[in-house]
């Protein structure tokens, strides 16, 4: 089976598309793990189809470069890794629904479990397809209310688990809620009671391989809770969080890691009209051009998950320049001002996220418009979006 990335660009020749910075990916990945090195390898979180970015590309990206463990969210984010060739590990962070447990055993997916009906399907199923010893990663409810057994519900849990002969624990792991407030509450207590959960494990003879509670956040700022692997997913694309602190008048903290973004959103224009002063521009005519004005219009809309949130607030990058938004942002087309923006003309690339001659748009920007957080921002650019990869 081929290992190289699929061509999803080859029947889309709209002038709107994200590029993804492969060789960006890899460099960040090693900077990962040289960070959480030697104590904690790195399970590389690809789950929503790497936020955007395209899971099977990234992932044989990063399985090139050594990573061996990946986190999707359920089996049918993971069987596109494993049609696409990757042969490395495969976390089912959501757990798997009954019904898709023998998927699990027949394409060697290890699942989060946390519930007897997990243990007595995958157990059930295993019987049947004559696996044994088959590796779980117990989840822990330590605070979040989402998923996972609460940890002072273990001791009805476990005996099941003597019952369940063909699983094994190989990992016990959580989520923190906030790991991103250094001094979050919370945080303190999810991590005390995750401790006091080993224990409880440990005192009744579980010993698993692996102990995972760290996400970006926590990679950024909690050595402590990096255990024996972390789960880094908005580092891997690039983006460093903002570390903030319950007392709002300590500065905020910024993680020192030399990380690159790895996608841009670009598009072009596609067409330019002069227009007088006093011109209505867009749906309602939420703009009027105060004077005479040069006014581009660029194939890109909500439709494509660039949000009518930017309407009138927003702005691209045009020739290196910064060119407002003007007026609505509608499903399909976006209007920008580029009166004080000299020779554009009519294919000239438009950036909507990313860097041109020396200025940016972030990421955090788009999510600031957005009320939202750049996980949303890159998880929504839409499906009608190609992902056109370099640095491969």
């Amino acid at each position: 089976m081929s290992r190289t990335p699929s061509d999803r660009t080859a029947a889309n020749t709209r002038p709107t598309w994200a590029e993804i910075d492969l060789s960006a990916l890899r460099h960040n990945y090693r900077t990962l793990a040289s960070h959480v090195a030697p104590k904690a390898s790195i399970c590389a979180v690809v789950k929503c189809d790497a936020y955007g970015h395209g899971a099977l590309e990234c992932a044989l990206a990063l399985e090139a470069e050594g990573a061996q463990w990946f986190g999707v969210t359920n089996p049918s984010e993971a069987l596109i890794l494993r049609k696409g060739g990757i042969k490395g590990r495969i976390l089912l962070l959501s757990g798997f629904w009954q019904g898709e447990e023998e998927a699990v055993l027949e394409h060697d997916l290890t699942p989060a479990v946390w519930t007897e009906g997990h243990l007595q399907w995958l157990d059930a199923a295993a019987k049947r397809l004559g696996k044994s010893k088959v590796p779980v990663h117990l989840k822990v409810d330590t605070g979040m209310s989402r998923l996972g057994v609460r940890w002072n519900e273990l001791p009805s849990l476990l005996p099941k688990f003597a019952r369940a002969k063909h699983l094994e624990i190989e990992a016990v792991w959580s989520h923190l809620a906030s790991s991103e407030v250094v001094d979050a509450f919370d945080a303190q207590a999810q991590i005390a009671c995750f401790e006091q959960a080993l224990t409880y494990l440990s005192d009744e003879g579980v010993k698993p391989k692996y102990r995972h509670l760290a996400n970006s956040a926590a990679v950024a700022s909690r050595p402590s809770t990096w255990y024996d692997m972390v789960r880094p997913g908005l580092l891997l694309y690039g983006h460093c969080l903002s570390l903030s602190h319950t007392n709002h008048s300590l500065p905020d903290v910024h993680l020192q890691l030399a990380l690159k973004p790895v996608l841009s959103w670009k598009t072009r224009v596609v067409d330019i009209r002069r227009v007088p002063a006093g011109q209505g521009v867009g749906y309602g005519s939420t703009f009027t051009t105060r004077k005479p004005s040069l006014l581009a219009t660029i194939p890109v809309g909500y439709g494509d998950g660039y949000l009518r949130a930017l309407s009138n607030r927003g702005r691209v990058l045009v020739r290196g320049e910064y060119a407002p938004i003007a007026g609505n942002v509608s499903m399909d087309l976006t209007i920008v001002d580029v009166s004080r923006i000299p020779g554009v003309a009519v294919g000239d690339e438009v950036t909507l996220m990313g860097s041109d001659g020396g200025k940016s748009i972030e990421v955090e920007e788009l999510a600031r418009h957005y009320e939202s957080i750049p996980y949303e921002v890159m998880c929504g650019i839409s499906k009608r979006v190609p992902r056109r990869y370099v640095g491969v």
